[in-house]
């Protein structure tokens, strides 16, 4: 085997295939003996597919057919430091920066953007799409350098799922992520609905339109429930007019703006279809899946360290049983959103409790009981 190709190794990893790739023999085996390693910075690349085949399909569509496979340990121990990723304690804000070569401080900023990326709690697939995304960055800034041609990348999105899926987060990440790789000069997030983008009268939509994609450039224009802008049944000249002043200015400004509709999927796929210009600026759809029971308990855990309460095994199970009580309805009642619902039913109860109390401690107002935590018929009663 040569040292000096690039080696990639697979290994199976649940329902999916994980490839990680390497420029040299000897960086892979770096990699194996680094005790603090970092995915981001000690692998060339990294992906999951759905079989072994699509896996080293990618592998070479990226690389390139000269690739030496090596064994499936490299891939295992990538597996293995993906899953020892902490959860995400919060979600920042979005820092907006100017392009800057690739610099340590930059490769940090990717590496912590890309951390908080995959510290997120389940998406597993989404986690997997944005980092082929990256990837396809990677590789075409690499052809840049080398003097050859790049192919045309298409960096709009759709996103698609019900509400509370971390649509907007993931959004928000991915602005960061193409600003340190210096596809966005700014890296900023601007979210905007149907009201932001159509105005009362006939001829005043386009202006509208056109500040809200000004304000977006250099980072990522944002359009929730983009569906609203075409009516199911019914003509809609103001949306149309907001769809093709998008259109337009998606043109003029492709080298620093990424666009993300997002909504529904059945109504998603009305509005991309509605409308060839959608359908050739808009190639690529990510769908966001509800929530588990469990993820949603992982969530309401994450909470409550954010806001530093305390909380047992059993009541943390209380918690599971609950969610499960609804598991059929996650989709309708918020995912996220209805975690955030029992939580601050769980705020409201142990307030109540501790009413009652006449000195309770800095830890009993701090520490959520099993008994703090809402039955289904109470919980029921605080959801719309």
């Amino acid at each position: 085997m040569r040292w000096d190709s690039r080696v990639v190794s697979f290994c199976e990893c649940g329902s999916s295939w994980l490839w990680v790739a390497w420029n040299t023999l000897d960086e892979a085996y770096a990699f194996l003996e680094n005790p603090k390693k970092q995915l981001s910075t000690d692998c060339l690349f990294f992906a999951e597919a759905p079989s072994k085949e699509a896996a080293i399909k990618a592998a070479r569509s990226f690389l390139g057919s000269d690739l030496q496979v090596i064994g499936s340990e490299w891939a295992k121990e990538a597996f293995q430091t993906m899953n020892k990723q902490p959860p995400v304690k919060t979600i920042e804000t979005v820092e907006t920066q100017k392009s800057v070569p690739v610099t340590s401080d930059v490769q940090n900023s990717l590496e912590k953007s890309l951390e908080k990326l995959h510290s997120l709690i389940g998406l597993g697939k989404v986690k997997s799409t944005v980092q082929e995304l990256v990837n396809i960055t990677k590789v075409a800034k690499m052809q840049a350098e080398a003097g050859m041609k790049a192919p045309a990348i298409t960096r709009h999105l759709v996103f698609t799922g019900n509400p509370g899926t971390g649509k907007t987060t993931v959004a928000r990440i991915l602005g960061e992520i193409y600003n340190h790789l210096g596809v966005l000069s700014k890296g900023h997030f601007t979210e905007v609905d149907r009201t932001a983008l159509v105005a009362g009268y006939l001829g005043q939509t386009a202006p509208k339109t056109t500040q809200a994609v000004e304000a977006a450039l250099g980072g990522v224009l944002f359009i929730d429930e983009a569906y609203s802008l075409v009516p199911e049944g019914r003509s809609d000249m103001f949306g149309q007019e907001a769809i093709n002043t998008l259109l337009k200015m998606m043109e003029e400004h492709r080298e620093d703006l990424v666009v993300i509709v997002a909504g529904y999927k059945g109504e998603m796929s009305r509005f991309i279809n509605s409308n060839p210009g959608l359908k050739s600026r808009f190639a690529r759809s990510i769908h966001f899946e509800d929530y588990s029971s469990l993820e949603l308990a992982e969530i309401f855990k994450v909470m409550c360290e954010q806001q530093e309460y305390l909380l047992s095994e059993n009541t943390l199970n209380r918690v599971q049983v609950l969610v499960k009580e609804f598991e059929s309805q996650i989709g309708d009642l918020g995912n996220g959103r209805f975690v955030r619902n029992i939580f601050d039913r769980c705020v409201a109860i142990q307030c109540n409790r501790l009413a009652q109390l006449t000195n309770p401690s800095k830890e009993d107002l701090k520490t959520f009981l099993p008994s703090d935590v809402p039955t289904d018929e109470q919980l029921a009663q605080y959801l719309l």
